[in-house]
């Protein structure tokens, strides 16, 4: 018998394993869709975040396609459970450590930042709002901010440390989120979140600048945590 390598899952890896093996048994057929991800999260006993989480891990296995504001369809049926790898981290597991660490990198920035500082992050702040207003995602010139911003404290594992969180931003399932939460209203916000950090560091306010990064990234955590009940909210909102 060959040995395997053992694989330490998350959370959200071994709902989207379970779940593929209800469509492996064909407890759900091709185009059938899914129970909503609140129900599937009841039933599960975990959080509506693991299973968005693995709704777009299974997408990127090509077992099922999440559609924004139409809820999740099986896209393919595979008579052998997915086993899932190389998905990045679990994008709520990093937006709970981001919130700690830029919450308190803002915080210091607030007491070291120089006018130079605050006019490029008023100018990245500026080109996040041209990307958007494009069309596009604005991931890019938002991790520049987050590193300028990690710059202005003048301690370079800060900054490095920053950068690593940003890298597991542009991991496959957040960009995927990123595609999905493409709407005006979440730009709208995420603009108006950093103007309000930005705001707070110039004004040399600590715990301002902290609480302003904590309330950004929970505006994040919120958009990529909506089902598609929440979503056709959104979209009819934005609209």
């Amino acid at each position: 018998m060959p040995i395997e390598a053992i694989a330490s899952q998350r959370l959200f890896e071994r709902v989207a394993e379970q779940i593929s093996r209800l469509i492996a048994a064909e407890e759900f057929r091709k185009g059938d869709r899914l129970p909503p991800e609140r129900d599937l999260a009841k039933q599960l006993k975990v959080s509506r975040p693991v299973v968005r989480e693995a709704m777009i891990a299974l997408e990127l296995a090509g077992l099922v396609e999440v559609r924004s504001g139409a809820g999740t369809y099986v896209k393919s049926v595979t008579r052998t459970p997915v086993r899932l790898f190389g998905n990045g981290p679990s994008p709520f597991e990093l937006l709970a450590a981001r919130r700690l660490v830029e919450g308190e990198v803002a915080a210091l920035a607030a007491s070291m930042a120089t006018a130079s500082d605050i006019g490029a992050l008023r100018g990245l702040n500026d080109e996040i709002r041209r990307e958007t207003e494009s069309g596009l995602t604005g991931v890019e010139p938002d991790r520049h901010f987050h590193r300028r911003l990690a710059e202005s404290t003048r301690n370079s594992v800060l900054t490095e440390l920053v950068g690593q969180l940003w890298e597991g931003m542009t991991g496959p399932i957040l960009n995927r989120l990123h595609e999905l939460t493409n709407r005006p209203g979440k730009h709208r916000t995420n603009i108006a979140d950093h103007e309000a950090i930005v705001a707070a560091v110039e004004r040399g306010d600590p715990d301002a600048a902290r609480r302003t990064m904590a309330a950004h990234v929970g505006h994040v955590e919120a958009v990529f945590a909506e089902d598609e009940s929440d979503t056709t909210e959104a979209l009819a909102e934005a609209g």
